[in-house]
C-alpha cells in the first residue's frame, strides 16, 4: 500500500517516525511531502528519510500565511496527483485533507490543538479525525458531520511515539548541569502572548548552569546569538530527543510538543507559556508532570531543581501511548477498506 504523509511543522516528524519504520518493515511504500518550516527538514534528514519539499518558506504575518495557503495547495495537488497514494495521514497538516478529498484518497487527520484555525478546513474533508480524549468535552466534537468520523485516543500525542522508543531515559540526573530552554512560538498563528520576556531570567541562570537554547527557527537562532547572550549556547541544528535527555537537568519551555515530550518522559519541566492553554497541557499539569509558572523566579527554579532532580517517576501517561499507537496505526492501514 502507498501511504502519503505531509509535514508542515517539526513535531509532526517525531510523531510519525515509529509509524514510518513499521510501515516500511511491513513493505508499505511511504512517501513524504513537507513544508520547510521550523526544524522540519533538519529532523527529516537526521532520521534518514526521503522527502519532497512542496512550497516555499512562509514569511511572518497573517497576510503572508493566508496568501501562501492556496499556493501550496495548488503545488501539493499537482505533486500528489502524480504519486497516486492509496491512503493519507497527517498530524495537523491542514492542507492534506482537502487535497486528499480532491483526489478521492481516504485520509486520517489527527490534531491536539483545539485553537488551530486550520482545523476548520481539515475537519470537513478528512475521512477520519482522531483527537486526544481530553478534547471530548469541547462542543465542536459533538457537532455533525465531525461526530460520525471522530475517534479519541488516551493520553497525549507525545506519549504515542515515545512509547515506541526502546531504552528511553525517563528521569533527570542531578550530576548534570544543563538546562534546556525552548522559547515561545513567535510566529505561530495560535500564540498571542508576549515574546522575549524570559531573557533576564535565563541570563541569570547562566551564571550557575550551562544553558542551551533550542530555537524554533532561524529568526530565534539569530536573536540569541546577539552579544548580550554570549553566556548561552544556541543549538546550531535540531537536536534529537536522545541528545537532549542525555544531559538534561531540567527543561524550561514556552509551550509546544518538546515541553510535553520531556514531561511525558518524566523529566522536571517548567512551562512559562503565556497564552491560552491547550487541553493536553492542562492534562499534564493536572497530573503533576509540568509546573506551570510564567513568572517563575531564579529562586523558584533553584528550589525546583533541588526537589525534582534524580527522581524516576512511574508514568501511566507514557504507558497509555501504546494503546493510542495501535489505534491510529490500525485506522491508517484499514482506511482503504
Amino acid at each position: 500500500m502507498k501511504i502519503w504523509l505531509d509535514f508542515i511543522n517539526t513535531p509532526q516528524v517525531s510523531f510519525f517516525i515509529p509509524f514510518i519504520r513499521e510501515f516500511e518493515k511491513d513493505n508499505h511504500q511511504v512517501f513524504i511531502t513537507c513544508r520547510d518550516s521550523g526544524n522540519t527538514v533538519d529532523l527529516l534528514k537526521i532520521n534518514g528519510l526521503n522527502f519532497q519539499i512542496v512550497g516555499d518558506k512562509v514569511r511572518k504575518g497573517t497576510f503572508n500565511k493566508i496568501l501562501y495557503f492556496p499556493v501550496r495547495l495548488y503545488k501539493l495537488f499537482k505533486f500528489v496527483k502524480g504519486v497516486q497514494p492509496d491512503v493519507a495521514a497527517s498530524q495537523s497538516s491542514f492542507y492534506q485533507p482537502f487535497i486528499s478529498w480532491l483526489l478521492s484518497v481516504p485520509c486520517v487527520y489527527t490534531n491536539d490543538n483545539e485553537h488551530a484555525k486550520g482545523n476548520l478546513i481539515a475537519f470537513p474533508f478528512a475521512t477520519k479525525v482522531v483527537l486526544p480524549e481530553v478534547m471530548q468535552s469541547k462542543n465542536f466534537t459533538k457537532k455533525w458531520p465531525l461526530l460520525k468520523k471522530l475517534s479519541f485516543y488516551p493520553s497525549v500525542k507525545e506519549a504515542i511515539y515515545l512509547s515506541q522508543i526502546k531504552d528511553r531515559k525517563t528521569y533527570a540526573d542531578s550530576s548534570k548541569k544543563v538546562i534546556y530552554f525552548r522559547p515561545e512560538p513567535w510566529s505561530a498563528q495560535y500564540y498571542k502572548g508576549p515574546v522575549n520576556f524570559f531573557d533576564d531570567a535565563i541570563l541569570k541562570l547562566s551564571n550557575d548552569y550551562s544553558i542551551i537554547i533550542l530555537p524554533r527557527d532561524g529568526n530565534q537562532k539569530e536573536y540569541y546569538k546577539q552579544p548580550k547572550f554570549k553566556s548561552l549556547q544556541v543549538a546550531e541544528k535540531a537536536l534529537s530527543l536522545n541528545e537532549i535527555t542525555m544531559n538534561c537537568l531540567i527543561f524550561i519551555g514556552a509551550g509546544g510538543s518538546m515541553t510535553r515530550e520531556l514531561a511525558v518522559l518524566g523529566f522536571p519541566v517548567i512551562s512559562i507559556y503565556q497564552a491560552e492553554l491547550l487541553e493536553v497541557d492542562k492534562y499534564l499539569i493536572n497530573k503533576g508532570l509540568i509546573l506551570m509558572n510564567p513568572k517563575v523566579s531564579f529562586e523558584d527554579i533553584k528550589n525546583f531543581i533541588d526537589i525534582n532532580s534524580s527522581i524516576e517517576r512511574e508514568n501511566k501517561t507514557l504507558n497509555e501511548g501504546f494503546e493510542s499507537y495501535s489505534l491510529i496505526k490500525n485506522l491508517i492501514l484499514t482506511l482503504k477498506k
